[in-house]
């Protein structure tokens, strides 16, 4: 247990350095920002494509005009950074210190854990001293507040872990653990308790209590006067079995990779077992309590429970400790801030009222006009070269009519695509029926020499005839023209596939005959072949008739 009491009021100490004391919220922070960009950036593009098939395109510009698409982008920025401020804020950012004074009480426990080569035997899983090293590590879980030291012995016992508040240090002790950490073999129990109590005299704490854990094969024989000298020093003593009272053997590996059992000096196998009259003799001289450790560590957890919790806790130390001042407050301030500042931020643009010329400036217009219309009189050129302010869509339109007229169909039907950029939905109608016939006789132009981009072309007037009818419905000649267009395009497309089925049917058919021909080839050479073969044997027989004779 740890309690902290401040004897004067802290007085917070600079510190120019700026750390997190969690930062790996700096990163969540950042993924998750990323994460919602690229959702952000999908919905969008769903969204256009949802209201592109329910709105006709020259209505949704109408209908999306107030909308300001970097207020939206602006608003969501702002949301982002907000964001990721409050992940700053959980990242703890921490600025300066104070000190205060730090008062702990508790009890001190040390674990005396047996490395001698019989912690190898199996009848715990997976063998006696893993067994007791996991137990160890559970029972330091429960803790608060009490320092725990770690004292490995066999033939002798050191301190591998004095008593400290630092768990980790400990487990890392534990961890350490092995049957060849301390040369000299056998089991010592009293080079444990004495090694104990060193350790419990540096400290000077009353609240001695040492956890043995062992087999109970005390080969050195002085285990009960050293726990007896301890207890007169107010040592308790809680040993732990590890192991069964049957015994079983210690298994050895060898290195060449074999495994065999441990054989005594007369090569008879030498078997393990638990001595728990000395361990019970220990702990009823200390004051203690004997548990055997169990295939799940329960007696650790028995000990702790029925004896260790009970142990009155006394004031072992106090210590000026420096305490780093929290400074969440300043990004947390600044992404309510920001969360409150976009949802005052509109996404519709303002409406810009219209504002009267000054009257200075009013007297310069009509001098200029005045101006203008004396050179008019002067001379009918110079008002004509004069550059208009912008194209009119009608203008457009006509000519894009009088090259239809012309049957320069391409050029017309660019014309008319742009004079689509309209808010005249009646001129935007007649545009695109314009277009769509422009395009059909583009495509039947095309349809001798690339019946490919006939199809395209045709496709594009089909389009072009249904956006007309979106516009106006009751427009008889654009659905006569589509309907026309349509039926053209699909007996095209069907001409185009029985066309290349044709071509395949050819391209395979000569195959064939290819490989018939080849093959004809083929046998003729085999024949050949036979025939000259069948010559070289008649000649070579003759001659060798000839030969015999």
């Amino acid at each position: 247990m740890t309690i902290l009491s401040t004897i004067m009021p802290p007085s917070p100490v600079a510190d120019a350095a700026l750390h997190f004391a969690q930062p790996l919220w700096l990163g969540a922070g950042l993924v998750v920002c990323a994460c919602l960009i690229v959702l952000f950036r999908r919905c969008d593009r769903r969204r256009d494509a949802d209201l592109s098939q329910l709105i006709h395109p020259r209505f949704r510009l109408c209908l999306t005009n107030g909308l300001s698409p970097r207020l939206r982008l602006l608003k969501r920025g702002l949301w982002l950074l907000a964001l990721l401020l409050a992940f700053v804020a959980i990242a703890r950012p921490q600025k300066g210190y104070e000190w205060h004074e730090v008062k702990r009480k508790g009890i001190d426990i040390l674990f005396a854990v047996d490395t001698s080569r019989s912690m190898l035997a199996e009848d715990l899983k997976p063998n006696r001293l893993e067994r007791s090293r996991l137990g160890i590590v559970d029972f330091v879980a429960r803790l608060g507040g009490d320092r725990v030291g770690l004292i490995p012995f066999a033939g002798s016992a050191f301190a591998l872990c004095p008593l400290t508040l630092d768990y980790d240090a400990f487990r890392e002790s534990l961890n350490a653990l092995d049957t060849e950490i301390i040369p000299r073999q056998g089991t010592d129990l009293a080079s444990a308790i004495v090694e104990a109590e060193r350790l419990f005299d540096e400290s000077g704490n009353n609240n001695r209590v040492l956890v043995l854990l062992t087999d109970g094969e005390d080969l050195e024989g002085s285990a009960l006067e050293a726990a007896k000298a301890a207890a007169k020093k107010g040592m308790t003593i809680y040993p732990v079995g590890v192991g069964s009272p049957e015994g079983t053997t210690i298994p050895l590996h060898l290195p060449n990779g074999r495994s065999d059992v441990m054989r005594d000096a007369a090569g008879q196998v030498v078997r393990t077992k638990l001595d728990e009259a000395t361990l019970r003799t220990i702990a009823a001289d200390t004051g203690g309590l004997y548990v055997a450790l169990g295939r799940g560590a329960e007696g650790l957890d028995t000990i702790y429970r029925e004896k260790l919790r009970l142990v009155p806790q006394s004031d072992l130390n106090q210590r000026m400790e420096r305490i780093p001042l929290e400074r969440f407050e300043w990004p947390l301030g600044a992404a309510l801030a920001l969360w409150l500042l976009e949802f005052f931020i509109g996404e519709r643009r303002r409406a810009k009222p219209a504002r009267a010329l000054p009257s200075a400036a009013r007297r310069v217009t009509l001098m200029v006009t005045g101006a203008l219309l004396l050179l008019g009189l002067q001379g009918t050129g110079i008002a004509a070269e004069m550059p208009t302010a912008a194209t009119d869509a009608r203008v457009v339109y006509n000519q894009g009519t009088e090259l239809y007229a012309k049957k320069e169909y391409a050029k017309a039907a660019d014309s008319l695509r742009a004079s689509l950029h309209t808010q005249d939905l009646a001129l935007q109608q007649r545009s695109y029926y314009n277009l769509g016939n422009s395009l059909y006789r583009t495509g039947q132009a095309a349809l001798e020499k690339d019946p490919e981009a006939a199809i395209k072309t045709w496709a594009e007037a089909l389009k072009a005839y249904e956006d007309a009818l979106e516009l106006n419905a009751a427009d008889a000649d654009a659905g006569y023209n589509k309907a026309l267009v349509g039926k053209k395009l699909e007996e095209l497309k069907q001409q185009q596939k029985k066309d290349q089925k044709d071509q395949k049917d050819q391209k395979d058919q000569k195959d064939q005959k290819d490989q018939k021909d080849q093959k004809d080839q083929k046998d003729q050479k085999d024949q050949k072949d036979q025939k000259d073969q069948k010559d070289q044997k008649d000649q070579k027989d003759q001659k060798d008739q000839k030969d015999q004779k």
